[in-house]
């Protein structure tokens, strides 16, 4: 268990650990290229631990969980849709009165 959180945290711990050596590398006045190489050592060494496999194995193509036979052997029933209404839905009548706000177009004329 132990194992799992130290892996769990290990970019992060890395991360802390290479920040805290530039800074003591940064306060000794270190040369330039130890900074870059301690900032290599750190991003790849956090890279590495935070790279994860895939748990998931080769899913099969043949067998989805929407076809009939998987249905059937879950137990489920078959979808029932929602009735569709097929009366028309839009009011017919008069339209809209004049709006004597609306200014005429250059090939509006009414």
């Amino acid at each position: 268990m132990a194992i799992m959180a130290l892996r769990r945290f290990a970019p992060l711990i890395i991360g802390a650990t290479g920040s805290a050596v530039l800074v003591v590398a940064t306060v000794l006045r270190a040369e330039a290229w130890v900074l870059i190489a301690v900032l290599a050592a750190t991003l790849a060494l956090a890279a590495l631990t935070a790279a994860r496999r895939s748990t998931r194995g080769p899913v099969a193509p043949e067998l989805s969980a929407s076809d009939a036979y998987s249905d059937a052997y879950l137990g489920r029933t078959p979808p029932t849709h929602p009735t569709i209404e097929t009366r028309p839905q839009v009011q017919y009548g008069p339209g809209l009165p004049h709006d004597p706000l609306h200014l005429p177009e250059s090939g509006d004329r009414r």
